[in-house]
């Protein structure tokens, strides 16, 4: 038997790993709730987007014309269709001999032709979710293996402490610390199925997407540009990007979609892509689950623009257990299906979820003041980083909503310095005297701000549509509702203070 001076290092040890495990799972599922709303705070920003919303949309032709009207398309671009939460086409290519990639938004019914905004930093916020921001094979395949993990920790958790499935219907209201032990059992059994769900389909789809560039890497010795080459699609005789400019539509092209859409009538368009004379045309079957973007039970074509000869099809679920696993889960997972109803369902899941890890690393260092026979107040490691990080979901939203409206972009310098402080502020033990003050200041200050958003923007965009367009009352609401909630918690504050007195 270890020492008791070694068990409680273990302990602390097993805490630690705990906490870090807690962290990385609420990131996981905070950056994938602010990536969905991504979708949401652009016609929020943006107007014309506002403006379009419920009309018709315009074809694929219309919004290659706009395009070309305005600049050099060149004889290799990618445009994607409009999906259920994004009334636009994403044009993406080079505009001129050696130029940089630029990504377009375009609708030309509503006179929209803008860059891709990252509004909420969403690349950022998805390659934490995705890639933990390593290169992707490697940090792709680590998120796989954390899905997998998340799902067996369920699992084993669920066969090893059998009484939580009793204790999930009963409440005992004894202490403070058994309230929240018993909310955290109670909703965390209530939520397993959402967790098994996207910590399987997550799982599954990081080692799946991983799994090709990795065994490329390996059949290539390491070397990252003969790897790119063995998953290249491209023929001996490929066309580097930004080769030829042109500012004219292939004559072919509408031809090419047509015949498209006469062999194959149960697909919509979901993706082009041009690469010199050849262009892809990517068709989603109508009922299956899944978007254009990500070849995930999408239908492939070539067709010639010289001619507009249709080659031979492609299902992308062709390739045995990997295209059909994609094409079920990742739809899924990323709530692809359904529309605006199906993503605020995944949000408010998401969200409870969120409280779940908040609620187990509060859980951590409460049983762990009762086990040191400790004062629950004493502010800890595990405490501080309790704290910082919840500051962070209230600061990090808060800044990027209001520097996207006010500006129409992301500055990252400001978020990541604002984070920084924030951090600083409750890990710096020099800061304890001065704390309780400033939260009791900023949590009515946050209140007013949030508060503040929707007229803001009313302020900014008085033409702009206000009802009727979800998008928008979406982003309203849930800045409404967090500003009703931290001013809830002021109040309660405010009381508990003036009983203690």
């Amino acid at each position: 038997m270890p020492s008791q001076s070694v068990s409680a290092r273990l302990l602390s040890i097993h805490r630690l790993i705990s906490l870090v495990f807690c962290l990385l799972i609420s990131w996981s599922l905070w950056t994938g709730l602010l990536a969905f709303y991504a979708d949401f705070v652009r016609p929020w920003m943006m107007p014309g987007l506002a403006e379009a919303a419920g009309r018709p949309l315009p074809t694929a032709v219309e919004a290659l014309r706009a395009v070309a009207s305005r600049h050099d398309v060149g004889l290799d671009w990618t445009m994607m269709a409009p999906t259920p939460l994004r009334d636009f086409f994403i044009f993406s290519g080079r505009f001129g001999e050696g130029a940089p990639l630029t990504n377009l938004i375009v609708n030309p019914a509503a006179d929209v032709m803008a860059p891709w905004n990252s509004v909420l930093t969403d690349s950022l916020f998805r390659r934490i979710h995705t890639d933990l921001l390593l290169p992707k094979p490697y940090g792709r395949f680590l998120m796989g293996l954390a899905g997998i993990v998340i799902v067996l920790l369920v699992g084993t958790g669920l066969f090893i402490h059998g009484k939580v499935i009793v204790e999930a219907w009963s409440w005992r209201r004894r202490s403070r610390l058994i309230d929240l032990s018993d909310a955290h059992k109670r909703f965390g059994f209530w939520l397993i199925p959402y967790l098994f769900l996207m910590g399987l389909s997550g799982g599954i789809l990081g080692l799946k997407v991983a799994s090709q560039p990795l065994d490329a890497v390996l059949q290539a010795g390491g070397s990252p540009k003969a790897a790119r080459a063995l998953l290249s699609d491209d023929g001996p005789e490929a066309m580097g990007p930004g080769r030829s400019v042109t500012a004219v539509v292939p004559d072919n092209l509408p031809l090419c979609l047509d015949r498209f859409a006469e062999r194959f009538p149960d697909n919509r368009i979901g993706r082009l892509q041009r690469q010199g004379d050849q262009l892809m045309v990517e068709g989603i079957p109508r009922g299956r689950l899944t978007w254009a973007g990500e070849g995930a039970g999408s239908l492939r074509a070539y067709c010639s623009l010289v001619d507009a000869t249709v080659g031979s099809m492609r299902d992308s679920r062709d390739g045995g257990w990997g295209g059909v696993a994609e094409s079920a889960l990742r739809p899924l997972h990323y709530a692809r299906f359904g529309g605006t109803g199906t993503v605020l369902v995944y949000c408010l899941l998401g969200v409870l979820c969120l409280w779940i890890v908040d609620s187990g690393m509060k859980l951590l260092w409460l049983r762990a003041a009762k086990d040191d026979r400790r004062p629950q107040d004493r502010l800890t490691l595990s405490r501080r980083l309790f704290h910082a990080n919840n500051a962070l979901y209230l600061l990090v939203p808060l800044l990027l909503l209001a520097d996207n409206l006010t500006t129409g972009t992301t500055h990252g310098g400001m978020v990541f310095a604002v984070s920084g402080l924030a951090i600083l502020f409750y890990l710096l033990p020099r800061l304890d005297g001065g704390r309780r003050a400033v939260e009791r200041l900023m949590l009515p200050v946050l209140a007013f701000a949030y508060a503040g958003l929707p007229l803001l923007r009313l302020a900014l965009f008085p033409d702009a549509p206000w009802f009727g367009v979800t998008a928008v009352m979406v982003v309203d609401a849930t800045a409404l509702l967090m500003a009703g909630w931290l001013a809830g918690v002021a109040l309660s504050r405010q009381r508990q203070q003036v009983r203690g007195r």
